[in-house]
């Protein structure tokens, strides 16, 4: 297609960023992409284009990688629909496009206008957006680090699929009438694994206390409630179908434990290349491998996409957030970022603040006296994803630049004290003169008449 314009036009709208851009419309069976090329002199203007409306199986994905290799486009824009984007990304990287000229970006933040919305008028919309440079690129590291972040995003899965069923096994324990929680710490600790199991295979009355007493036993002292203490805290209904369904979530979290260990056992292999950042990531206080791993599966050891500190805070959502209007400054809340590292890095924080001593721990005194633990942690989950940035920008360890905060703090908080104190001193002294005055002159008074009498 050729749009035409007459020679009395401005030609500025073609002087765009790109001359040629393709915008692509990615659904889960369909692909829609349209081609846009401007071209212009003194008398004439005009945009070439092309479309392609295919399937999106992976033969249709190699014919439309191809299909935008021939037409030598300038930059490839599509929207990250929910993960239907990566296969086509990977496709389009197959064929020789780079990560500069595929750019993903949010829906919403090139909506079409409404009363507009087909395929092929979003696919057109996008290579307009393309053309002008009028995007906001989000990160895409390269294609082992997106399958080093799918893997770690599936152990953390894990990791919160037990986390649920614990909640229901001790929610069913409790229905049938078992307290466990009062006796243990943790019910999937390994002296209560082993003291459930025996409840659940069947056991009861003096054989369930004398198994209960020899497990205390080999656990030497380590639990604190004694084994009648214990016996009586598992107590319970044995007549109740409830079991069964126990049973069945005991075994459940024994076949995900085990998937947990294969998993990590796999992270473990598959990050060896990022070894040395890794251990990097490890001089942070509170970042421990497990941790470290995290980071780097959802990010890799590249940071060149990320021009500064700030933005990369903004795209992990730690960044406090701006928001002002009419000169007033409104609510300063995080904005939305990657939630795994989000929860990651205030995970750390929390750790950060349990500790007993240390540069970052004293940060977070710091910020919990002045805006409370939940707020702090946040604040400090800012203050590592600086330290982050600045490790895997430099290659260098962290050095742990220790200084007495709170020393200096507590300081200026006496100096703020004694002039506070001062004041109300000086005004509690005024007061008192005040009260002799009004309680001293009548008797002044009355002894000046006395007198004269």
């Amino acid at each position: 297609m050729s749009i035409n314009h007459f020679p009395q036009e401005k030609l500025a709208t073609f002087h765009a960023m790109n001359q040629s851009a393709i915008g692509i419309d990615v659904h889960s069976n369909l692909i829609v992409g349209v081609y846009q090329s401007s071209r212009f002199n003194s008398t004439r203007a005009s945009i070439d284009g092309d479309t392609w409306n295919g399937d999106s199986t992976k033969k249709g994905l190699e014919y439309f990688a191809k299909w935008c290799k021939e037409r030598k486009p300038e930059v490839l824009l599509m929207e990250s629909t929910g993960v239907y984007w990566q296969s086509l990304y990977e496709s389009l990287e197959n064929e020789g496009f780079s990560n500069k000229d595929i750019v993903v970006v949010n829906a919403r933040d090139v909506k079409n206008r409404r009363g507009n919305k087909t395929d092929l008028s979003d696919a057109i919309h996008l290579a307009e957006i393309a053309r002008n440079g009028d995007y906001r690129a989000s990160f895409v590291p390269k294609k082992e680090v997106r399958q080093l972040r799918c893997l770690w995003r599936s152990y953390h899965t894990l990791k919160n699929t037990r986390k649920r069923l614990l909640n229901v096994l001790h929610k069913q324990l409790c229905q049938v009438g078992c307290r466990a929680s009062s006796v243990f710490s943790d019910i999937r600790g390994k002296i209560a694994t082993q003291v459930i199991e025996l409840l659940i295979g069947g056991k009861s009355g003096d054989e369930l206390k004398e198994a209960i007493a020899s497990v205390i036993k080999r656990s030497r002292g380590r639990l604190k409630a004694t084994p009648d203490m214990v016996y009586e805290a598992l107590r319970a209904d044995m007549d109740s179908k409830v079991w069964y369904s126990i049973r069945q979530h005991l075994e459940h979290i024994k076949f995900i434990d085990k998937q947990l260990e294969a998993a990590f056992a796999n992270l473990t292999i598959q990050s060896t290349p990022y070894e040395k950042t890794i251990q990097l990531l490890q001089t942070i206080p509170g970042i421990k491998y497990l941790t470290a791993l995290g980071i780097v599966c959802e990010l890799g050891d590249d940071l060149s996409a990320f021009k500064s500190v700030r933005k990369f805070s903004k795209w992990i959502g730690h960044a406090p957030g701006n928001n002002e209007s009419a000169g007033k400054r409104y609510s300063g809340r995080t904005t939305p970022g990657n939630k795994y590292l989000k929860i990651l890095l205030v995970e750390c924080a929390a750790g950060i603040g349990l500790m007993k001593k240390g540069f970052l721990h004293e940060i977070h005194q710091r910020f919990k006296e002045r805006i409370g633990t939940k707020r702090a942690n946040v604040a400090l989950a800012h203050k590592l994803c600086r330290i982050i940035y600045s490790i895997l920008k430099n290659r260098t360890p962290y050095q742990e630049r220790y200084k007495p905060i709170l020393k200096e703090l507590d300081w200026g908080k006496r100096l703020k004290l004694l002039m506070v104190l001062e004041m109300w001193g000086l005004a509690v002294m005024i007061l008192k003169l005040q009260i002799l005055r009004l309680v001293i002159q009548p008797l002044y008074m009355v002894l000046i008449s006395i007198g004269e009498n």
